[in-house]
């Protein structure tokens, strides 16, 4: 069924680009069996890391693995632990990243279950390496969850996350839960209180905290952010805001001079949905060169969408369509040397699970390149979401994306669990032309269906016990 179903994807995308048929090229995978939610980042020396959740260093344990690949390498290094416990968290949407400081410490964030196992929720941890990881330093708690992380002067990092908007105390220990027990009725004369926020922390270079703001009280449940350095100590937070009316359109909010500026909307998409999507947007930056992606099913049509910027996100050009009509989403976004932007995101195929990666080259212009499949996938939550990085050595117009392969275990039974595996690829944007206007512009998006044919949104269904909830005290 999926060497079907690849071929079939394959088809489709030589007969929307066939000159672009060189411009991936897998690239073997440091990672084993039975790993998953992978993340990419490039420091300003070029080298690339890969972190990636796998199976641990003592039974019943699972890891959070680092491998690196080097300017001009034509390998991974060996992979290493940078943590490895039983109380590791490993969600779809909410996965460990890595950022580079600006005096070449490696911090490290991932999630953690509470020791206690009757309590509920996960949060977030954090280390540092000033060896190129080889060792770590002492785990110390940071946020609760979708947490960003960005570099900045002085060997001084930014780290932005979600945490609930109803918690007494944040940083109170987990408390245990009757699973049993009735949750309180809503009163539906209740003032409006906002379920999530937004929270940023400014973190000196031994982790210590040096000052935290909320940048936004209301925000969407489970969404990822998103931060881009915009030069200096400049950045952009990219999320999904919240509305009392529940509008879950996209935001931006501006750090500058030590202070966080008013969010604003990104796109005005009018998205009224009362529940999580889980499908935040992607930004990166490379000087005042920015471009943004996003996806939206305002009006029940499912939506990727893109705008660039050349002042630094002071204005915008119009949204572009970058899907081909049953996007999924799942969506990142990577700058490149030239200043074009590389997206990626999953495309639903016709029925079932099945489902295609897509990259698309977006030029400062605003013209796109068609769109180029990576790998045939599953759109199942196992295989989470792609992410894309770019190298910094040649010309500076190749990528790196690595992905989660996800396959049930019983080939009869397309809903039992998935074996997965974290694949990464290069790809080469130089491949990948401007095309001509009949080919840049999305087919016409198809109206959402929900159900066991075709589910183009993962929901956190707001009467089930969600990220909303994990944090909420009684």
């Amino acid at each position: 069924m999926k060497r079907n179903l690849h071929a079939a994807l394959l088809s489709l995308s030589l007969a929307l680009c066939a000159h672009t048929a060189a411009a991936v090229r897998e690239f073997p995978s440091p990672a084993p069996a039975d790993t998953q939610e992978s993340s990419l980042y490039t420091g300003t020396d070029g080298t690339t890391y890969l972190t990636y959740a796998g199976p641990g260093t003592a039974a019943g344990e699972r890891a959070l693995w680092l491998a690196t690949l080097a300017p001009g390498a034509a390998t991974w290094s060996a992979p290493r632990p940078i943590v490895s416990t039983k109380l590791l968290m490993e969600n779809w949407a909410d996965f460990a990243s890595l950022t580079v400081g600006t005096d070449g410490q490696l911090w490290a964030q991932w999630f953690q279950k509470p020791a206690d196992e009757d309590a509920h929720g996960y949060d977030g941890w954090c280390a540092r390496s000033t060896d190129g990881g080889a060792t770590w330093t002492k785990p110390a708690a940071l946020g609760h969850e979708f947490v960003s992380l960005a570099p900045l002067s002085e060997g001084r990092v930014m780290a932005v996350w979600l945490e609930s908007a109803r918690v007494r105390d944040p940083n109170a220990p987990r408390v245990k839960r009757d699973p049993n027990a009735a949750r309180p009725a809503k009163d539906p004369n209740a003032p409006y209180a906002p379920a999530m926020r937004l929270k940023a922390r400014l973190l000196a270079p031994d982790g210590s905290t040096l000052q935290d703001w909320v940048v936004d009280p209301d925000t969407c449940t489970c969404c990822q952010t998103s931060l881009a350095h915009l030069g200096g100590d400049r950045l952009i937070l990219a999320y999904r805001g919240h509305t009392p009316d529940e509008i879950r359109d996209n935001q931006i909010v501006f750090f500058n001079q030590n202070i966080w500026g008013p969010p604003r909307p990104l796109h005005t998409d009018g998205w009224k949905i009362p529940a999580c999507p889980v499908n935040g947007p992607a930004a990166d930056a490379r000087g005042e060169s920015l471009a943004i992606a996003w996806f939206t099913a305002a009006d029940g049509v499912a939506r990727v969408q893109a705008k660039v910027s050349c002042d630094g996100g002071v204005t915008f050009g119009p949204a572009l369509a970058i899907d081909l009509g049953r996007p999924i989403g799942r969506i990142d976004l990577v700058k490149l040397a030239d200043n074009s932007s590389l997206v990626s995101w999953l495309e639903a195929a016709s029925k079932g699970n099945d489902a295609g990666l897509y990259v698309r080259r977006i030029f400062p212009d605003g013209s796109l390149s068609a769109p180029q499949l990576v790998a045939a996938t599953s759109s199942v939550r196992a295989s989470g979401f792609a992410r894309l990085a770019a190298r910094r050595d040649g010309d500076g117009l190749t990528a790196v994306i690595s992905w989660t392969d996800a396959v049930p275990k019983d080939a009869a039974n397309p809903k039992s669990p998935a074996a997965t595996q974290v694949h990464t690829a290069l790809i080469d944007a130089a491949a990948l032309k401007p095309a001509p206007a009949a080919t840049t512009s999305a087919a016409r998006p198809r109206a959402i269906v929900r159900g066991d044919e075709l589910a183009l949104l993962e929901l956190c269904e707001p009467t089930a016990p969600t990220h909303s909830s994990l944090n909420d005290s009684p």
